[in-house]
């Protein structure tokens, strides 16, 4: 019976692959992979960063409390990115946030 790898090894072999200078049935020779499973697996990360993409919404917050030296503004994506400002810059990225259509 063949052995099932989920997600999370498929998703360091494709970052590894993207990486790498070879083409994907380089790749897939050398790491022993199925290139029909790694093709499979890549349409999936492309659907999820599309889908990611295209369900992309805006929503309010509120800054509270009194700014302390040294402190910042953090932004968290559900992806994984994450944006650190100085608690100076939150008008500013209050502002560009506004200019967004």
């Amino acid at each position: 019976m063949a052995r099932r790898h989920g997600p999370v090894y498929w998703q360091k072999h494709l970052e590894a692959w993207s990486q790498s200078d070879l083409t994907q049935e380089a790749y897939c020779s050398q790491n022993g992979l199925s290139t029909k499973s790694f093709y499979r697996w890549r349409r999936k990360e492309k659907d999820a960063l599309s889908a990611a993409g295209s369900s992309l919404t805006l929503v309010p917050v509120s800054i509270s409390g009194p700014a302390t030296t040294g402190s910042v503004v953090r932004l968290h994506s559900p992806g994984g990115w994450r944006i650190e400002l100085p608690t100076g810059s939150a008008p500013w990225l209050a502002d560009v946030l506004r200019q967004l259509p």
